[in-house]
């Protein structure tokens, strides 16, 4: 059986008086936690009723059973202030009153000599609230802050990137107006060349067979002899051999030329929110015909196009695309190095294949390579630009466009392309790319 709590020393009446009409609940423990005295406060801060307090103190209750801290037991502050022989603080200590309400207490415990101990309780409940209310929304508000910073980051960026695409579409629209009114002075001297090519042999031919008209007359022998002479003069024999290789040869120079000014025409014609029926294979083409400047005598192109149905697109746009991705692959395979194009139908659509012998892209770079302004060209040889449009302009058609995975038996970078037969009903991008 426990021994009753030992009465209070009568030096310790001072205590009791100071703290018998205090705000804050105070209690003095002995060694076995049993409560010697406590104040109204503290009955208050148990939630039980004064005489049930008295009766449970009475008889021996530690103070832990009349108002359970969350300090407790092994973090008995009591006991700890004790061991150091000094008083001891906490901030921030949860209780549970004996009616479920959660308090927050500062608790404090002055060792008074003699296995005594005073202990505390200052009730900050409503100011914790206050405290925990005011940091939440001083996070929140930190955290709006910085997502604000982040967005308007974001945004400048975005801005930024329009700002650089805005002057790189009036750049190419200034350039496409160039083009086509290049192409339209160049057509009509090559149409004279090319519509006259044709009289220039007959003529010839009118001309060549007089001479051999004038060879069958009877000449006198002085008058033979100086035709002869002249025939050596003029090497007769190498103009009836070569003339009709070289009227062939400007034929054939006036059909290049008509060509390149077709395929410029077509390039620089307006294809601004113009969905129509394209013939992608033909379009493929005449980007060849542009590029042969930089492919000839210089890259090696091979073609393997399978038959495709007509895709509805913006014709001039997508010729943009194979024009960036042919041009960085001759870039990249460099002199002697070759090309490979295919197309086939593809997953209800199109699909196109652009693979270079290059040197291909590194892993670490994979990632980067359609971020507007990167580029692996020395400077001052690419813009950055090429593959971010042509991935925002394949988008923008519904499609896809993407840098396949090394493959060992084919050395170099392989870039596939992916259009659908018709265009999504709104586009989430449009490009103004002439």
């Amino acid at each position: 059986m426990e021994a009753p709590p030992a009465e209070l020393p009568a030096s310790l009446e001072d205590v009791r008086r100071v703290f018998e009409g205090a705000v804050d609940a105070a209690i003095i423990i002995d060694r076995e936690h049993r409560v010697l005295y406590r104040n109204p406060a503290y009955d208050a801060y148990t939630g039980r009723r004064p005489r049930e307090v008295a009766k449970l103190a009475q008889a021996g209750t530690p103070c832990h059973a009349l108002f359970n801290l969350e300090i407790c037991g092994e973090a008995c502050l009591m006991r700890r202030a004790v061991q150091a022989e000094r008083p001891l603080r906490m901030h921030e200590v949860h209780a549970l009153r004996g009616d479920g309400e959660e308090l927050t207490l500062i608790v404090t415990s002055t060792p008074l000599g003699g296995g005594l101990t005073l202990e505390t309780y200052r009730d900050v409940t409503a100011e914790s609230r206050v405290q925990r209310k005011y940091h939440s929304l001083l996070a929140r508000e930190r955290g709006a802050k910085e997502e604000l910073e982040r967005m308007v980051g974001e945004r400048t960026q975005a801005l930024r990137r329009a700002q650089d695409q805005l002057v790189l579409n009036e750049k190419m629209s200034s350039l496409g107006r160039l083009v086509a009114g290049i192409a339209h002075e160049l057509n009509n001297p090559i149409n004279f060349v090319y519509g006259n090519v044709d009289f220039l042999a007959d003529y010839f031919r009118s001309l060549i067979g007089l001479l051999k008209f004038y060879e069958t007359l009877d000449l006198s022998e002085d008058l033979r002899v100086c035709v002869d002479v002249y025939k050596q003069t003029v090497d007769y024999r190498f103009i009836l051999e070569d003339w009709e290789r070289l009227l062939k040869s400007v034929r054939a120079g006036a059909e290049r030329t008509a060509q390149i000014v077709a395929g410029l025409k077509t390039f620089s014609r307006p294809q601004i929110g113009k969905v129509e029926e394209t013939d992608l294979l033909a379009g493929l083409e005449t980007t060849l015909n542009l590029l042969q400047p930089l492919l000839r005598d210089r890259v090696t192109v091979h073609t393997h196009l399978e038959p495709l149905p007509k895709v509805r697109c913006r014709g001039g746009q997508l010729q943009q695309v194979f024009m960036n991705l042919i041009t960085n692959a001759a870039h990249a395979a460099g002199p002697g190095g070759a090309i490979f194009l295919e197309a086939a139908p593809l997953e209800g659509g199109v699909s196109f294949r652009v693979r270079d012998t290059g040197p291909g892209v590194a892993p670490e770079l994979a990632g980067q390579i359609f971020d507007p302004f990167f580029t692996t060209k020395e400077v001052g040889e690419g813009t950055g630009l090429g593959l971010a449009i042509s991935q925002r302009i394949v988008r923008s058609h519904g499609g896809r466009i993407e840098l396949e995975p090394p493959d060992p038996a084919k050395p170099g970078a392989q870039f596939l392309i992916w259009l659908p037969l018709e265009p999504p009903p709104s586009p989430p991008e449009s490009e103004t790319a002439p």
